[in-house]
């Protein structure tokens, strides 16, 4: 679980003698036998005072949020999907109705695909309330009259969730969406059922957040004694009501759920400090901002691909962008992508170049990482960072460039892609992976003619991959030969200028002499 170094506005730990507190309420049931773990709550306990009409068994999906790709789940984010976000703008070309993407558009298809290793909650969560409020109709995935639960998991339908997914991360969903307190959260889901509307509730678990998680409001419950119950479907358990726990006059709320009574509780709990935030449905459907960000601020994705839908088998780990000198940068802003604890989304304002740092993993642990880099016209990607427990990786950054410099303070190797697009092409420049560790470092960045990789401190033997798309056709081309690279050496890969029909060869460069290492096109 991802700890993003600093704190967040949507959250604060709430008071252990508020807990003990809410513990006591006779609207609990018996808690798990871990020491410290917070009680179940009865999602039948109290009175119904006001309800969406969403009915868990009829409107939630039958199966549950999941993570990777699996023998139920085999389909993730496709292009289709993004031109469905995005608009045409992540098309090369348009033939006969089919989006061939550029090479940005697959290297933003390709992080987020990774980051739902986490779990999907937020698209499961945003397409059970579209269905709903009847925003968007279930045909073809499903008949007239039959309902959202009956529907099976399909290819189609699992890229749907995945497309909806994407929404949070880019304007004006991440706008729209706003913190609020108890009182405001309650009054604005009665409005909002009154008008046959709902919300997307997303939850953060602390003070210093750790996990996020998007569940859907269907219910408000009175406790008594002032509290009041938001009854909820959670993706992570289909079929079953569960319920938030608020208390208005305190402006405080937890929840805390398990899988059984033998497992320990998941807790999420907050204050005025950490409050719930609501996301309009209607965002969902809009037009979202171009990924390649045709704007001044850089936008940074930081996952561990090791992450599960539940958080088994997740590995905590640290991260925080920085100046280059190690210092807190003003006007950075942070936000927890809501599939449960391993990804990480960060805004940097324009014209700064950055540092990211991951460390914090757990003893005996290794989380791997991928982080991609979006700024005007491009990307920069780095991919399978492994992280030891004990080690400190950093990735210096300039946005302008599309360029990264890797640092570790133990033996690692990653994958680089630049890619960067134009009004005529786009062009992506993949490696293979890259030895990093103690004195070496891998700098990998766009040129004025195309992309260059420099080693430092060690020796480098790898494969370039290039990509080019364009109004007529996409062309690729691949090394032949392995490219190696002494300590200091640097390689010059010239996709600028190659128009995917003329020869194109990389050039290394060490010391005074230089070697051509020719790309096999395709």
């Amino acid at each position: 679980m991802l700890n993003t170094g600093s704190r967040s506005r949507w959250s604060v730990r709430f008071s252990a003698a508020g807990l003990a507190a809410a513990a006591a309420a006779a609207f609990l049931t018996a808690g798990a036998d871990t020491a410290g773990a917070a009680p179940v709550v009865n999602p039948k306990a109290g009175k119904v005072v006001a309800h969406s009409g969403f009915d868990v068994k009829r409107d939630g999906f039958s199966f549950e949020n999941w993570g990777p790709n699996d023998a139920l789940h085999r389909r993730g984010l496709t292009i289709d999907g993004m031109r469905a976000v995005f608009g045409d703008e992540v098309c090369a070309r348009i033939v006969l109705g089919i989006c061939s993407p550029t090479t940005v558009a697959e290297l933003v298809m390709a992080e987020f695909n990774a980051s739902m290793r986490g779990g999907h909650c937020y698209g499961m969560a945003a397409l059970a309330g579209l269905y709903n409020t009847k925003r968007l109709s279930q045909f073809p995935l499903a008949l007239p009259g039959q309902s959202v639960y009956s529907m099976p998991a399909s290819g189609p339908l699992d890229e749907l969730i995945a497309r909806l997914f994407i929404t949070q991360g880019f304007p004006p969903t991440d706008l729209a969406a706003s913190a609020v307190t108890v009182p405001q959260a309650l009054s604005k889901l009665r409005t909002a059922w009154a008008r046959n509307d709902n919300y997307i509730l997303a939850i953060f678990d602390s003070e210093e957040p750790t996990a996020g998680h998007a569940i859907t409001p269907v219910a408000l419950r009175d406790l008594g004694g002032g509290k009041r119950g938001i009854v909820v479907y959670d993706n992570n358990f289909p079929g079953v009501e569960k319920m938030v726990v608020v208390d208005p006059a305190a402006d405080t709320w937890y929840y805390s759920t398990a899988t059984n009574p033998s497992e320990p509780t998941m807790l999420y709990q907050g204050s005025p400090k950490n409050k719930m935030v609501l996301v309009p449905l209607a965002e969902a459907l809009a037009r979202h901002q171009d990924p390649d960000l045709r704007s001044d601020d850089t936008v940074v994705v930081v996952s561990d691909t090791n992450g599960t839908a539940r958080g088994v088998g997740d590995v905590d780990w640290d991260v925080r962008v920085t100046d280059l000198s190690g210092k807190p940068i003003p006007g950075v802003e942070q936000q927890l992508l809501l599939n449960n604890d391993n990804t990480a989304r960060f805004t940097v304002p324009a014209g700064k170049r950055f540092r990211i740092v991951v460390d914090g993993v757990e003893a005996g642990r290794t989380a791997d990482i991928n982080t991609t880099i979006l700024s005007a016209g491009g990307a920069v990607a780095v991919g399978d960072l492994e992280v030891p427990s004990g080690a400190v990786a950093a990735l210096d950054i300039d946005p302008a460039r599309h360029a990264v410099r890797v640092t570790s303070s133990a033996p690692t190797s990653a994958e680089f892609e630049v890619a960067t697009e134009d009004s005529l092409r786009s062009v992506s420049t993949d490696t293979s992976q890259l030895v990093i560790g103690p004195g070496s470092s891998v700098s990998v960045g766009a040129t004025p003619t195309g992309v260059s990789v420099h080693s430092a401190g060690r020796a480098q033997k790898f494969q370039v991959a290039v990509e080019r798309s364009d109004t007529f056709i996409d062309r690729n081309a691949l090394t032949s030969t392995p490219i190696t690279l002494r300590p200091g050496a640097k390689a010059d890969i010239p996709v600028n200028i190659w128009t995917g029909w003329n020869p194109l060869s990389a050039t290394v460069r060490a010391g005074g002499s230089t070697t051509s290492v020719p790309l096999s096109i395709r």
